[in-house]
């Protein structure tokens, strides 16, 4: 699974930085940008909750934290070369082996698995995430995987369920705790 995929990626000589901004990583951030921006107006199009039960927070607010966090951290993006730089690194030498196939089949599988959710409702997604990715990035021993898959989700899941009162779809399967 170490193979690579050869992806169109610059060469050295054209995605060199440009003054203080890195042109392949100014274009990630213009993307990554843009995709915080649609998201953070989706969260505005978010239905209100009654003041006694939005216990100081409406339902919007969480995902627009995030948002800006991300955000922020995607505009430091096309200078992070000039901390490489400076370490000693070249930071377009790994952009030229390609995308590696472990990439593309964990994207596709959060994908996946993130169309699916719906049916599957939030703890067998999680559930499945927790088996399926270990496995995926090359994880052997089985026990410890069953272990984290069973143990995790079900903590996660009360503890926001039963400790902190949020609802869970339990998706067609009616799994819930």
């Amino acid at each position: 699974m170490t193979e690579s995929i050869q992806t169109p990626t610059p060469s050295s000589g054209n995605a060199r930085a440009i003054g203080l901004v890195h042109p392949v990583d100014l274009v990630v951030t213009l993307i990554i940008l843009s995709g915080v921006s649609y998201l953070f107006y989706e969260t505005t199009t978010f239905a209100e909750v009654a003041p006694m039960f939005a216990q100081n927070i409406q339902p919007s607010m969480y995902p627009q934290i995030l948002l800006i966090i991300i955000g922020t951290l995607a505009v430091f993006l096309p200078f992070e070369h000039i901390l490489l730089t400076r370490k000693g690194k070249d930071i377009d030498k790994e952009r030229r082996d390609g995308i590696p196939r472990l990439t593309l089949f964990t994207m596709a599988f959060l994908i996946a698995i993130v169309a699916a959710a719906e049916t599957l409702g939030i703890l067998l997604t999680m559930i499945a995430i927790s088996l399926i990715m270990p496995r995926l990035w090359g994880q052997k021993k089985i026990v410890p995987i069953l272990m984290f898959a069973t143990v995790f989700p079900v903590l996660v899941v009360l503890l926001f369920s039963k400790v902190l009162s949020v609802y869970f779809d339990p998706g067609l399967f009616g799994v819930a705790l």
